[in-house]
């Protein structure tokens, strides 16, 4: 199972049409937004996927719920701990201090994926991956990440 994982949007619609065309076309199963939504718009994007949201700190969190659950998707406030592909994951925007450090150390997810940084990258804490897929707007260059959960391996894909 193939899962696409996006962040920091912050209400770009262009380019967040770019990101989910290249989903796409990457064949994934369910999307992964790490916060900074920052529109409707945006969410109404994603609406051919199941797709799970958390807020991140430019987010006016009770619009942004209401307009996850609007469209059926599915929203975890600060955090998500998901189930997909027989892989536990955490989801989180990672501007609350320590919270990304004991998601990814705890050893409870195969997966933490996060936003906030506006970077790339990616790295192993014990057996757990740990995953920035970059961002949609104000980085250079806006990526997103595509996580094969079978193999656990992660790409970043530029989409400029």
């Amino acid at each position: 199972m193939k899962i696409g994982i996006v962040s920091d949007t912050h209400g770009n619609v262009a380019n967040t049409e770019r990101a989910v065309e290249i989903l796409r076309q990457s064949d994934v199963s369910a999307v992964l937004h790490c916060g900074d939504i920052c529109g409707v718009r945006i969410v109404d994007l994603f609406v051919e996927w199941p797709t799970h949201f958390v807020t991140g700190n430019c987010d006016n969190a009770m619009m942004m719920q209401n307009a996850v659950e609007t469209i059926e998707q599915t929203w975890h406030g600060m955090f998500g701990e998901i189930e997909l592909g027989n892989r536990k994951i955490a989801l989180l925007h990672s501007h609350e201090p320590g919270r990304l450090a004991y998601a990814a150390e705890s050893g409870d997810f195969d997966l933490v994926c996060y936003g906030h940084t506006h970077q790339r990258e990616q790295h192993k804490v014990g057996e757990t991956l740990v995953l920035n897929p970059g961002a949609i707007h104000r980085a250079n260059p806006h990526t997103i990440a595509i996580v094969d959960l079978e193999t656990m391996t992660a790409e970043h894909i530029v989409i400029d």
